[in-house]
C-alpha cells in the first residue's frame, strides 16, 4: 500500500508540478523512474510489476496514446533493470543515477518502437533532433532525481511484506 501511495503522490507531482519542473520543454518522467528504482531495489519481479502498475497510472493521465503502452514498455525497463541488478553486482546508491539514465533513453527507446507497431505513427515521425534532445534531458532528469525517489521507494518498501517476498525470491543467493 505504501508504493502504491508514493505511484500516486508521484503522479499527482509530475501531472500537477510537471510543467514547473521542464528544462527546454521536458521534465521529468517519475514513473518511469519508479520502475528503475523498483527494479534497483526489488529485483526483476518487482521492477516489472510496479513498471506495469506505474505505466497504466501514466497511461490513463495521457490521452495521446493507447492504454497499455506506457505500461508494457515501463514493465520492460523494470525486469530489465532487475535483471541487471540481480546478474551484476551493483551499489544501490552509487550505481543508481548512471542506471537511471541508461534505463530512461531504453525506456524511450522502447517506448518509441513499440508504440509505432502499434500504429502510433506520431511517435515515430518526430524529428530524430528533438527525440535526442528529449531523450538525453529526460534521462538527465531522471538521473538527478534517482537518489532521493530511490530513498523514498526504499523506504516505502521497507518492512512491507509482499516487498520482503520479492526482494528474498529474486536475491542472487536463492540461486
Amino acid at each position: 500500500m505504501r508504493i502504491a501511495a508514493v505511484a500516486v503522490v508521484a503522479l499527482v507531482v509530475e501531472t500537477a508540478l510537471g510543467a514547473d519542473l521542464r528544462l527546454m520543454g521536458v521534465g521529468p518522467d517519475l514513473m518511469l523512474l519508479l520502475a528503475i528504482c523498483a527494479g534497483m531495489t526489488g529485483g526483476a519481479e518487482a521492477g516489472a510489476l510496479v513498471g506495469f502498475a506505474v505505466g497504466l497510472l501514466s497511461d490513463i493521465s495521457l490521452a495521446t496514446t493507447p492504454l497499455g503502452l506506457s505500461a508494457l514498455s515501463w514493465c520492460l525497463v523494470g525486469w530489465s533493470v532487475g535483471m541487471l541488478r540481480s546478474n551484476v553486482t551493483l551499489g544501490n546508491r552509487s550505481a543508481l543515477p548512471v542506471v537511471a539514465f541508461a534505463a530512461t533513453l531504453g525506456g524511450i527507446a522502447i517506448f518509441l518502437v513499440v508504440g509505432d507497431l502499434v500504429g502510433q505513427s506520431q511517435l515515430s515521425g518526430l524529428r530524430h533532433a528533438y527525440l535526442l534532445r528529449v531523450g538525453v534531458i529526460e534521462s538527465l532528469w531522471n538521473a538527478l532525481l534517482a537518489i532521493p525517489v530511490g530513498f523514498v521507494y526504499e523506504r516505502a518498501g521497507r518492512g512491507s511484506a509482499g516487498a520482503e517476498a520479492l526482494r528474498r525470491t529474486d536475491s542472487p543467493a536463492d540461486r
